[in-house]
């Protein structure tokens, strides 16, 4: 008969195994680990960060993961890319994938009820998904002065598909979110810092679920924002403001265009 000790190492042994996670390589994202109970996610998708089918499926599958992760404490996100943080939906993807609203909208209910506390370092530009991503975290730091967050969807005649008209209004209050969503407008972020603990507390967790349960919106909000979104999509004035859009940035390069959208909108009506 085994003794009862080594069917106790046993157990320790196989927790470990399912506690420690082995993320695989995800494309245009770079996992670090180096750090105790941290995981960073560097967004790595040159030229300008889009938000595309790769982010989509390599955050929700490490969001399927940590949910099995006692040991990472703290999911911080940062950019590898210079002047963009996190962009917007890849406009380029081919043939277009109609259900990214609704998968984006499933990803960031799935983050923000997460038992890890969600950071954003936010360096450069992040606007509509990506700035819809950024709002669905527990918090956002800019550490430069050359941040600037929006949501221009408006001036494509369409609205956040993911979100973005729920989460903020809980962030900034309702005139502030309107304010943001209808103008399309660029908005600059206060410089900040990020100071981490390896010790955080388990009542965490259950701390983010009762500020969750006054403040996030539902799974069904947020599914009712991607419907309304494929509304918007079947406009036919859409795609031919999404073309001009593609080719004052050049098809997502970083140009002017990338860099200051809210500033360019009119240029789409001349």
């Amino acid at each position: 008969m085994t003794p009862s000790w080594m069917l106790g190492s046993a157990f320790s042994t196989l927790l470990s195994t399912i506690v420690a996670l082995d993320f695989p390589a995800y494309p245009g994202l770079r996992l670090n680990q180096s750090r105790a109970g941290v995981l960073e996610v560097a967004f790595n998708n040159p030229p300008v960060n889009v938000w595309g089918l790769d982010t989509i499926n390599g955050l929700t599958d490490i969001v399927q993961r940590l949910r099995n992760d006692t040991l990472t404490k703290v999911f911080l996100f940062t950019s590898d890319v210079a002047g963009f943080f996190v962009n917007h939906l890849d406009l380029l993807i081919t043939p277009f994938d109609p259900t990214v609203g609704h998968r984006t909208a499933q990803l960031l209910f799935d983050m923000s009820t997460l038992d890890q506390i969600t950071i954003a370092a936010v360096e450069g530009k992040s606007r509509s998904a990506g700035n819809e991503f950024l709002t669905s975290l527990d918090m956002r730091f800019a550490t430069t002065t050359h941040t600037l967050m929006g949501q221009p969807e408006i001036g494509l005649g369409i609205i956040p598909g993911a979100g973005g008209s729920n989460f903020l209004p809980h962030l900034i209050g309702r005139g502030r979110a309107m304010e943001y969503i209808l103008s399309g407008n660029d908005i600059g972020a206060v410089d900040g810092s990020i100071r981490f603990s390896n010790s955080l507390p388990k009542s965490i967790g259950l701390a983010k679920q009762s500020i969750n349960a006054a403040t996030k919106p539902t799974l069904a909000e947020l599914m009712e924002d991607a419907d309304r979104f494929l509304q918007t999509l079947a406009n036919p004035d859409v795609p031919v403001l999404i073309g001009k859009a593609l080719a004052l940035s050049q098809n997502q390069t970083d140009t002017v265009a990338e860099n200051f959208f809210g500033e360019v909108i009119p240029q789409l009506y001349s």
